[in-house]
């Protein structure tokens, strides 16, 4: 492990105590490192990935279509600039209103509690809602992800990804230029 090395003394000059390096040899203490590497990477846990279950739709030829009350639905609508655009209604009304929002935690999440609250009051339980998420063109796909978030957080049972922009959504693309 360790050497002490001297040199020879020579005939030539006066007579000088003779000089010693030591060496130590680290090539125990390298092994040891990397055993305790590789016992600390075989040991530990790494973290397991996070997924999100995803239902898939049924195929339409099987005709089943679930009818769903209008003061039961929200409709999310990602757009441009991380606005989200939010109203209550069906596909076939005429009035409506329209809220902006972004995709702060506090903005979103306080208006889907809040209409959860207004269906827990109608209809006996916030398990009632059903959300529809749907985007523009020119949203993000981290909007997306920030909205499903947002469902598991707020304990919304029943939402979907729609795919299908309708006349309402039209209008407010008009409006706020998300085509």
């Amino acid at each position: 492990m360790a050497e002490m090395n001297t040199q020879e003394r020579s005939s030539k000059g006066p007579r000088r105590a003779p000089k010693s390096s030591t060496r130590v040899d680290l090539t125990a203490m390298v092994d040891l490192g990397f055993l305790l590497i590789t016992f600390f990477m075989l040991a530990s846990a790494f973290q397991k990935p996070k997924a999100m279950e995803v239902n898939k739709p049924v195929p339409e030829n099987h005709g089943c279509q679930t009818e769903v009350r209008v003061s039961k639905t929200f409709t999310l609508v990602a757009g441009k600039g991380d606005k989200v655009y939010c109203y209550t209604g069906a596909d076939n009304e005429t009035s409506f209103e329209v809220d902006s929002l972004t995709f702060s935690r506090q903005e979103l999440r306080e208006r889907i509690i809040q209409r959860q609250q207004e269906v827990k009051a109608q209809w006996g339980h916030q398990d009632e809602l059903y959300v529809s998420i749907k985007f523009f063109p020119k949203s993000k796909y981290r909007n997306m992800v920030d909205l499903l978030d947002e469902m598991k957080i707020c304990g919304v049972k029943r939402y979907a990804i729609v795919d299908k922009l309708n006349e309402m959504d039209g209008m407010i693309a008009a409006r706020s230029g998300n085509l």
